[in-house]
């Protein structure tokens, strides 16, 4: 029997309820009510050489009147329109405090409504007041700096360090807080177990956000990552350093070959002349010993020696 009442003319029940409801709906909204809205506060008159120095609240609360629906229709809509309280700064010339309720009441034209809304503003809440201090304009160009942490995978490695692109951004802001900065910081990257070119494109700012603007609010980071691998290059001249002038020394043999370990593409494109071997007298040579492992000056991109060929030279002094 239960499940039979609530079966029965099932369609019939649900159309009633919607009814119900919207009857419901149409005479609680058709109320008149008191209450809050955020609304923008939107700046005026700021000319392109002067500059905040303090942050100003981009919203404030408002108290309005109306009824209900209106309430609905502008919770839903306002972040679309262009409502919010205008604040002239057009004769603001250093430090000056905006009481909000004084403002509207000597400039109620400042508000601005769409006419459809049907709300009377009543006063403003919070705050109460805006501290307003502008300065002269600064342009400065900074230096970025990268904070990543790139982690190759086994057998495989980093060549070269870590760029970005653009290295430096023009930044706009107070002369009095941009006067001392030299560079802006990428957000810290973590990135492990690479195989691959990395390319990252990271978002910039300069904190207060509001206080500063930059010609560009991203930079691309890029690293070369290569697998690991070895190279034999040969005919590399032995270069001799700080040898005194009264003595004179002669080394066998006097070009030598060596296996580089690097990244393989760039090992690839490197010829002997790009290897520097040397042996420094001054700081290894001894009388008691004749046969030497050089010393090599890598180019970028390669890892480490991994033999010479031959092992070890032999200095004969004469």
């Amino acid at each position: 029997m239960l499940k039979k009442i609530f079966t029965q003319d099932i369609q019939i029940k649900i159309g009633s309820l919607i009814l119900a409801v919207l009857l419901w709906f149409f005479v609680v909204t058709d109320i008149e009510y008191y209450f809050d809205l955020d609304i923008p506060l939107r700046i005026e008159g700021l000319t392109d050489e002067k500059a905040f120095n303090n942050e100003i609240p981009e919203l404030i609360t408002a108290r309005f009147r109306g009824k209900g629906h209106t309430l609905l229709w502008a919770n839903m809509t306002m972040p679309l329109s262009e409502t919010g309280l205008i604040l002239d700064l057009t004769k603001t010339k250093n430090t000056q405090v905006y009481y909000l309720n004084d403002y509207f009441s000597m400039h109620p034209d400042k508000f601005i409504i769409p006419r459809d809304y049907n709300l009377d503003l009543l006063h403003i809440v919070k705050p109460e007041s805006v501290w307003v201090s502008v300065e002269k304009m600064s342009h400065k160009e900074l230096n970025v700096k990268v904070q990543a942490d790139i982690n190759p995978a086994l057998g495989y490695m980093l060549v070269g360090d870590i760029s970005v692109e653009p290295n430096k951004v023009m930044a706009h802001g107070p002369n009095s807080l941009l006067k001392d900065m030299t560079s802006i910081t990428v957000p810290p990257l973590t990135i492990n177990d690479v195989n691959t070119d990395v390319t990252v494109t990271l978002p910039i700012s300069l904190e207060p956000r509001q206080l500063f603007t930059l010609d560009t609010s991203e930079v691309a980071l890029t690293a070369d990552i290569q697998s690991i691998g070895s190279v034999e290059f040969f005919n590399i001249d032995i270069r001799l350093e700080n040898v005194p002038r009264h003595v004179e020394i002669s080394v066998i043999p006097q070009s030598i070959g060596l296996v580089a370990e690097g990244g393989l593409d760039r090992l690839l494109e490197l010829n002997a002349e790009d290897f520097i071997v040397k042996f420094d007298y001054r700081e290894n040579w001894t009388p008691e010993k004749q046969l030497y492992l050089p010393e090599a000056i890598l180019p970028m991109g390669v890892q480490r020696v991994s033999r010479f060929v031959p092992e070890k030279i032999e200095i004969v002094q004469k």
